[in-house]
């Protein structure tokens, strides 16, 4: 039964999410001598198998032949007392906007 439960949990997390693959940008050349992903938010390389929290709360997973792009969902709240929370010094997921009601996490 938990594991079922654990499915439907990441299942309803990975649908509420977005997710994008691409091919490494080519590095600048002072840069090529590095072994990874360059990423242009950061002007740096990260290694393959690498993570790094880029932007407005984006996670990059860099592979050796794709990048992986990983944003939170899109998210609203119509409930009186009720407002999405967001803390962008927190890494990909915890940077992800969160409801709060009332001086409590919903």
């Amino acid at each position: 039964m938990l594991s079922k439960i654990l499915i439907i949990a990441l299942i309803a997390g990975m649908a509420s999410a977005g997710t994008m693959m691409g091919r490494p940008p080519p590095k600048p050349a002072a840069l090529a001598h590095k072994e990874g992903c360059y990423i242009q938010e950061i002007n740096d390389v990260i290694p393959f198998g690498g993570t790094v929290t880029v932007g407005h709360c984006t996670e990059v997973i860099c592979g050796e032949k794709w990048m992986s792009y990983f944003t939170c969902g899109a998210g609203s709240v119509d409930v009186p007392n009720c407002y999405m929370v967001q803390d962008l010094s927190k890494n990909y997921p915890e940077c992800c906007p969160k409801i709060q009601c009332s001086g409590r996490q919903a």
